[in-house]
């Protein structure tokens, strides 16, 4: 099924080739998680990012148990840093 993962900062360097404005399709299968997205493609899974699912914030207890449907709208975001 097909999903549209959204990224902030340098995390779209992960995206599929073809992606563009830090914004791509990927394909993944049923019952995929956002955890499972994370790790296919290839980000580092200790990341401490802001995964939102449809507007809505994904806690990060609740990330390899929410699963995903067809055209959902996840966004990875990294940290904020500041000074």
């Amino acid at each position: 099924m097909q999903i549209t993962v959204k990224t902030g900062g340098r995390l779209g360097r992960f995206l599929p080739p073809g992606s563009a404005q830090n914004q791509g399709s990927v394909e993944v299968s049923p019952g995929a998680t956002p955890s499972d997205v994370i790790r296919q493609l290839g980000m580092p899974e200790d990341g401490a990012y802001l995964v939102i699912l449809n507007g809505t914030s994904v806690p990060k207890t609740e990330r390899a148990s929410q699963t995903l449907a067809e055209n959902d709208l996840l966004a990875i975001m990294p940290p904020l840093k500041g000074g």
